[in-house]
């Protein structure tokens, strides 16, 4: 995509850093570049929202976050958390004397997260959302495309990725300087240690992108000591252009032999905010407006590419119904064709590290004999999982002047 092809867009772009204990947010508006992260003080980095939820009894009145921990002892209101766990389990709470789903708590949590983005960004129109959630699968994902339409979110601009897909679009935002080598994020929360490290391969197009992830546990008696081994391991054998320390666990006063080490040779940064700020990177490129010349192929992203050949003004050209790296949760192909040759279909697949297609045909034999040109078909492509997709022709027929026969044909194709 050019300069010249990006999305202008009048809404503002999202990002939200969710799990069961915390929320993040952050936007990007029209014609900026980088985001800005909800502060529950004006003008202070407190971003952090704790994720509960407190009811006032009798009245529909709901506080979040720190407001609703402190009414922890306030008789006149039900303070609940824990609520996301719950929401992705789809079990049921007691509020109030009222049972509620721990979905809808969850929506209005993520209600009042939105409209304090917009109330400071001056745009009500939401552009894309991403969330980073700490494990994506069907359930999370499906529960939060609901939460989001019923913001007014439609399905097609929201996305669900991991906390390692939003370092990786932090990570590739930011300027080349700090992203020459290898960049490693490391999160600490109590006496656990998540590791990522990415490497881009910028000889390749797209750059090729490998996250490596690894978990450690600190030494009660001396993390610092503990934690400046996990880096020696880490920094062996490679080089290290960043490191971002974020969870609520890093602190100076234990970190001196540890720092000392991540700081020689390496630009630091520590901060609360940068999975949301990654997810609004993700926004931004998901809604066109921003170049992303780089691909990252993980668990949960399309090991292949799908394609029709085609002829299109005469000219013969690939169609892509599914494509490689985007999640496969989200992905989705369709289109209509007109069949004008024998009753078959020839469907591409190709691997996003290899130039090789291998065709598939897929035979339609129980069609109606019809004239050339007269076989209308609408071909849908849904992924049953990273590597596997599931194929469905339908005959529709041309009109009035040859009614479709309802037929489908379904096939499954994938790679090994």
């Amino acid at each position: 995509m050019t300069s010249e092809g990006l999305d202008k867009g009048t809404g503002t772009v999202l990002g939200i850093d969710i799990s069961d204990e915390r929320a993040l947010i952050s936007y990007i508006n029209p014609g900026d570049k980088s985001p800005v992260t909800v502060s529950k003080v004006y003008g202070e980095e407190n971003y952090v929202f704790p994720m509960a939820i407190a009811k006032r009894s009798g009245i529909g009145q709901w506080l979040i976050g720190d407001d609703a921990l402190g009414k922890k002892d306030d008789k006149d209101y039900s303070l609940v958390t824990g609520f996301f766990d719950k929401a992705v389990n789809n079990e049921n709470l007691i509020v109030d004397a009222q049972l509620f789903s721990a979905e809808e708590l969850l929506l209005i949590f993520i209600r009042a997260l939105i409209q304090m983005a917009q109330n400071l960004s001056g745009i009500r129109e939401v552009a894309y959302a991403s969330f980073s959630v700490p494990k994506v699968n069907r359930e999370t994902v499906d529960l939060i495309t609901r939460c989001a339409g019923k913001c007014h979110i439609a399905p097609e601009r929201t996305s669900v990725i991991g906390k390692n897909e939003a370092f990786y679009y932090y990570c590739l935002s930011q300027p080349m300087d700090q992203r020459r080598h290898d960049l490693m994020l490391f999160e600490n929360n109590g006496l656990y240690v998540y590791a990522i490290r990415l490497n881009v391969n910028y000889t390749t197009k797209p750059g090729m992108v490998s996250l490596y992830e690894k978990y450690y546990t600190l030494d009660e008696t001396d993390r610092d000591t503990s934690f400046d081994e996990i880096l020696k391991e880490c920094f062996k054998g490679s080089l290290v252009s960043t490191i971002y320390l974020t969870g609520n666990g890093f602190s100076r006063e234990w970190m001196k032999a540890s720092l000392k080490r991540a700081m020689q040779g390496h630009k630091v940064f520590i901060g609360q905010n940068l999975y949301a700020d990654g997810a609004c990177y993700a926004s931004l490129v998901r809604a066109g407006r921003a170049e992303w010349p780089f691909m990252y192929i993980g668990d949960n992203e399309l090991k292949l590419s799908l394609s029709l050949l085609v002829s299109d003004l005469n000219q013969k050209k690939f169609y892509t119904l599914i494509d490689a790296g985007k999640s496969w949760y989200e992905e989705r192909g369709e289109c209509e064709v007109i069949l004008a040759g024998d009753p078959s279909i020839s469907l591409y697949i190709q691997k996003p590290d290899s130039r090789k297609t291998v065709e598939n045909v897929l035979n339609l034999k129980d069609l109606p004999e019809r004239a050339p040109g007269l076989t209308r078909l609408r071909i849908t492509a849904v992924p049953l999982s990273d590597r596997k997709v599931s194929v469905s022709i339908f005959d529709l027929g041309f009109g009035e002047i040859e009614k479709g026969s309802g037929r489908t044909f379904t096939t499954t194709i994938g790679i090994d």
